[in-house]
């Protein structure tokens, strides 16, 4: 796997199945105890007119996407959450290799992120 794949394995399973899954609770709250307020958003989203639902919706999306790319861009060291700023090695390994997937010659994972949305 290299960076790219990493990118787009976790725009697919992370991002997207997260933008789904939230919208999807939001339709159909789960459980047979559902908490007053994820039944109260539930009835509200439901409410909502189809272009209201569409611009929940985008921003569910948004949200997500920024989120990543805000772990991305800490992974690839543009974003700091310590005083040290320090730098993290992020590598995928296999039987027979190691790949680094954010090394700083290459292109950052926040960018591939954003480079193909």
């Amino acid at each position: 796997m290299d960076n790219a794949e990493f990118v787009d394995a976790l725009r697919l399973y992370v991002r997207n199945d997260g933008v789904e899954g939230v919208i999807s609770r939001l339709k159909s709250p789960p459980g047979r105890s559902v908490s007053p307020k994820m039944k109260n958003l539930s009835e509200w989203y439901i409410s909502l007119s189809e272009e209201n639902t569409n611009n929940v919706n985008t921003i569910i999306e948004l949200i997500a996407h920024d989120v990543l790319f805000g772990v991305f861009a800490v992974f690839d060291g543009v974003r700091f959450i310590d005083k040290e700023k320090g730098r993290f090695e992020l590598t995928y390994k296999t039987q027979e290799d190691i790949f680094m997937l954010n090394d700083p010659s290459e292109i950052g994972l926040h960018e591939l992120l954003n480079s193909s949305n």
